[in-house]
């Protein structure tokens, strides 16, 4: 549960930081923003001064011109302090030429806390112990101590040691004590100055940072009181550590400083050494915010702050370099970086289109094989094809081959049947003295016809199965106008009979003559007149016994 309890915070900080940062990069912006702008406000606010100025001119009325001297200096206050002190002295001589006493305190109250902004504590002091505090009303009388309180503020921040600091401190506090006394509540600067009050006189910052933050809800933001209250609540946070509070508020009074065209901007100033202190990644704008600062105190005249600033500046420029020069190491070592990675990336593409063309070239190879595969394939497919086709040719010759044998055998079984009975019929006809009547017999060319008949039918028929392309191929031999044609399907003439057992193997002509029962100068004469019809009579009989070589598929 502990752990949870921890994550569960650890979630919430990171999201309140990533939020924070978030704000802050948008309040920079919206800063940014209005200074690049401000050219267009220093025009307005030129009208309006011009604007009194003229109406100044033209108004007769003595007292109604103390009004407007007032409104000037209001107008050039923290915009100009040179034009600033030319109408404040203007407005103090008209009221002592009117013997005006209020507008004469007030003026001189004014003045006084405007020289002491320039520096001239001692001086606006003496200024201010010529008023005559018996004559002023519960609003100068507040004025009154607060200009005390002011002047005494700005020389304990001047003086800065350990002797006088502490002691006009101590005497800005007991001002702001007897102001307090005399600041009317429904003021609109009341929860402002009572904030100051806890914060320099009680020490109370708690209680200091509830007033603060309700003179921030009830002040309009582009006012000089929500700059004060910003200011003093951003210095107030961090004086209890929360540093990105103080960055906030401190944004939010630069903010409201330049809307106004505050030129006496601290502000601004402390937003500045703030970002160079703490944030190197926003030095640019550190840089544009210091130079700004210092162009508007320039603008507002007032000696010391262009002092202040000038004090500042050569330890925002040394850090500046520093940061300069940390960025510059930075890049350096960046560029090595991307120029090694760079290196390491062009090795890499180079080995890669390497390993590519040979993968390429690999696939190329592949494929040529694969295609080679795929024809070899093939060709088996087509070998396996005429294989098959010539096994069942094998199955066939084997069959017909059979068959022939069986004709053999059913030739030698009739033969050898006959020869039996032969034998028998001339035992019994010696046995009875009939001689002559079996040599008739014998001699009868009646059964050698019809043996030679069956034979050749037989033989013919068997030949012809076993090659049945014979007479095709033979007449292929002979000239076109001597081809044999037979008279019906598996049989075949003499000369067809003589080749066909010269094809198997049978070459002389007395054992042909024997075969076919023909003399052997018949069987001569035959092969003579044949060879005679061939394309190629001398390689007639040679070219014979290579026909029906080739299986036809």
């Amino acid at each position: 549960m502990t752990m949870f309890k921890a994550f569960l915070i650890l979630i919430f900080t990171l999201l309140s930081y990533s939020v924070s940062a978030q704000q802050k990069e948008n309040l920079l912006l919206q800063l940014d923003s209005v200074l690049a702008h401000r050219q267009q406000a220093m025009i307005e606010k030129e009208k309006r001064i011009n604007y009194l100025k003229t109406n100044l001119l033209r108004e007769s009325n003595l007292r109604a011109k103390l009004n407007i001297y007032s409104q000037i200096y209001d107008e050039y206050y923290v915009f100009q302090f040179d034009s600033a002190h030319v109408y404040i002295n203007k407005g103090i001589e008209l009221a002592k030429k009117l013997d005006d006493q209020y507008y004469y305190s007030m003026f001189i109250i004014r003045k006084a806390q405007l020289m002491a902004i320039g520096g001239l504590y001692y001086e606006s002091r003496n200024l201010i112990d010529s008023i005559d505090t018996s004559t002023l009303d519960a609003n100068l009388q507040f004025d009154y101590y607060l200009c005390l309180f002011r002047i005494y503020s700005y020389w304990s921040d001047y003086c800065n040691d350990k002797e006088y600091k502490p002691h006009y401190r101590k005497l800005a506090n007991d001002y702001l004590s007897k102001a307090i006394v005399h600041l009317d509540k429904r003021d609109i600067a009341y929860d402002y100055y009572m904030g100051e009050f806890y914060v320099y006189v009680n020490f109370d910052s708690k209680t200091a940072r509830k007033y603060y933050l309700s003179a921030i809800k009830k002040c309009p933001k582009n006012s000089r009181l929500y700059a004060m209250a910003c200011f003093a609540l951003a210095g107030n946070y961090r004086n209890d550590n929360h540093e990105q509070q103080y960055e906030k508020y401190l944004i939010l009074s630069a903010l409201s400083d330049a809307h106004n065209l505050t030129m006496e901007n601290f502000s601004l100033q402390m937003l500045a050494s703030y970002i160079f202190e703490t944030d190197e990644s926003n030095i640019e704008h550190a840089q544009n915010y210091i130079n700004q600062s210092l162009a508007d105190a320039k603008f507002y005249n007032s000696k010391l702050r262009i002092i202040e600033i000038s004090e500042r500046l050569p330890g925002i420029i040394s850090k500046y370099d520093e940061a300069v020069k940390s960025r510059n190491r930075m890049q350096k070592l960046v560029i090595i970086s991307v120029s090694v990675l760079l290196f390491i990336l062009l090795c890499a593409m180079a080995f890669i289109f390497k390993q590519n063309a040979k993968l390429t070239a690999s696939r190329k190879e592949l494929y040529k094989r694969n295609m080679q595969l795929s024809e070899l394939n093939h060709q088996q497919r087509n070998l396996n094809g005429q294989l098959n086709t010539l096994n069942e040719r094998l199955v066939d010759t084997n069959k017909k081959r059979e068959g022939l044998a069986k004709i053999y055998i059913d030739l030698c079984a009739k033969y050898i049947n006959r020869l039996k009975n032969q034998k028998t019929l001339v035992q019994r006809k010696i046995k009875a003295n009939q001689v002559n009547e079996l040599l008739t017999l014998i001699t009868s060319s009646k059964f050698s016809e019809e043996d030679a008949a069956t034979f050749l039918n037989r033989f013919d028929k068997a030949f012809l199965d076993l090659y049945p392309t014979f007479i095709e191929e033979f007449n292929a031999l002979l000239k076109p106008d001597e081809k044999i044609v037979v008279k019906a399907t598996n049989t075949m003439t003499t000369e067809l009979r003589i080749f066909a057992l010269i094809r198997l193997g049978v070459s002389e002509s007395s054992e042909i003559a024997d075969l076919l029962f023909y003399s052997p100068q018949t069987i001569y004469n035959y092969r003579s007149s044949t060879r005679n019809k061939a394309l190629h009579r001398d390689s007639f009989e040679s070219d014979v016994v290579k026909l029906c070589t080739v299986i036809r598929v």
